[in-house]
């Protein structure tokens, strides 16, 4: 079978990754794989098209010809409804009809906190199609949920958990504690909460995060933080694969902890990393994420903030809020924002993870967190634990990947879920998220 694997681009990060293990899986089945992206190319082992109008926010049509000369057998499209691309729902919508058969695999959707995404999707109603030879695959089951509750059959919604391969690292004793952070800082994983927590580790305590934003993430929301916590002295260090000790896994050797702050995941490798690496791991859990598997580490649910420190916050609230939903094209009502500002601030006391950058700032300079420092000190001398990583291996991957693609069947009648299905899940104003929300301008750090 010649399977065509279509995505926005092959930069470095979560879902290049998930390619990466996916292509390797298919291509050991005997498979031949070809990849349809914007690049870069160079360094893959499979053929590669150079698609240039695949990637985010570009301008014209994607030649969806040229990829149906390809002539696959079937097509995974990786993230196909996340608004990144407003000339994704046109090319699913011929590729379908077409004929071709279609696994949509779904990392994040839309929906979910990404209302400048939003609106370049504005007037598409055809965004989530259904049919017997179009199948989707989420990588948690919370989405799952959500695409039966929009009304996919459940014989076309299948749970693909990511296969966890990370790179092979030699065993090294580290002569200091270094917390490692292996992710792209883009603005879900909450650089402000690195921040704080190297604020509160004990004497000689480093912290350092993998990489750059990227093309996702407006550049200063990265680099303010790395302004800012050089001004406060604070010893976290951003952007060091590539910097000494050098490469990705050179930084994963060294570390002696892993950490996880995202406020936001698909699947959460981070989480399951550490188990494979044989690392411990400390920070923020996602009930939501990690229902799916027993959380390996040390974890907390939220940071308390007194909201007496934060006397202009329900203001900030209650806009943001109204702007994030009319950024979906709806209203909400003085009631049901009250209702979602006392959720948000029950027993007067905020999540730090769940503020505004610049308050994160606030409080990181003027405010001390005794509990935090306890807590910090006790996980850190927690070991790593023995954990059963059978469920994630490239093996067990294969096998739910097979059975996924053999559930596809021959074309027929396509038909479109109305997309407010999906919307009407996520958008509720108690659910709101500062920093998956609209876009807060940029404060300088001091």
């Amino acid at each position: 079978m010649t399977i065509l694997i279509v995505h926005y681009h092959l930069r470095a990060g979560g879902v290049t990754q998930v390619i990466k293990s996916q292509a390797k899986v298919l291509r050991e089945m005997g498979h031949r794989v070809m990849i349809a992206s914007s690049g870069p190319v160079a360094g893959w082992d499979e053929e590669c098209l150079l698609v240039p109008e695949l990637d985010y926010q570009t301008e014209g049509q994607i030649p969806t010809d040229h990829l149906l000369d390809v002539d696959a057998d079937l097509w995974i499209i990786h993230n196909p409804t996340l608004g990144l691309n407003s000339a994704y729902p046109a090319m699913i919508e011929a590729a379908v009809a077409s004929g071709t058969r279609i696994l949509m695999q779904i990392h994040d959707f839309v929906e979910d906190g990404r209302p400048s995404n939003y609106p370049l999707l504005a007037g598409i109603d055809r965004l989530y199609p259904s049919a017997p030879h179009l199948h989707y695959a989420t990588i948690n089951r919370r989405d799952l949920e959500i695409l039966k509750t929009a009304g996919l059959p459940a014989s076309r919604c299948h749970f693909l958990p990511n296969a966890v391969n990370p790179p092979a690292i030699n065993t090294t004793s580290p002569t200091e504690t270094l917390v490692f952070y292996p992710v792209r800082g883009i603005r879900r994983k909450n650089l402000g909460e690195i921040c704080l927590l190297a604020a509160h580790a004990p004497q000689g305590t480093k912290f350092a995060v993998a990489l750059r934003s990227g093309a996702e993430d407006p550049a200063y929301l990265h680099d303010d933080w790395v302004e800012f916590a050089r001004a406060q002295n604070l010893p976290v260090s951003f952007d060091v694969v590539g910097k000494e000790p050098g490469s990705f896994i050179s930084w994963l050797e060294k570390s002696t902890h892993l950490v996880t702050t995202s406020i936001s995941e698909g699947f959460g490798l981070t989480f399951l990393d550490p188990a494979f690496l044989k690392k411990p791991l400390i920070g923020r859990d996602l009930p939501e994420i990690t229902r799916d598997f027993v959380p390996f580490g040390t974890l907390y649910q939220s940071i308390p903030i007194p909201l007496q420190h934060l006397p202009h916050l329900k203001s900030q609230f209650l806009d943001q809020v109204k702007a994030t939903m009319a950024a979906y094209g709806r209203s909400v009502e003085d009631g049901e924002l009250e209702r979602a500002w006392l959720q948000y601030s029950a027993n007067d006391e905020v999540d730090f993870g769940n503020l505004p950058e610049a308050d994160q700032r606030m409080i990181i300079s003027n405010v001390r967190l005794p509990a935090l420092t306890e807590w910090l000190t006790h996980a850190l001398e927690k070991p790593a634990v023995e954990v059963d990583t059978t469920p994630w291996t490239l093996e067990t991957y294969a096998k739910i990947l097979s059975k996924t693609i053999e559930a596809i069947q021959e074309p027929d009648t396509v038909q479109w879920i109305p997309r407010e299905r999906i919307l009407d899940q996520f958008l509720k104003p108690e659910k709101f998220h500062f920093l998956r929300g609209c876009l807060i301008e940029s404060q300088s750090s001091p």
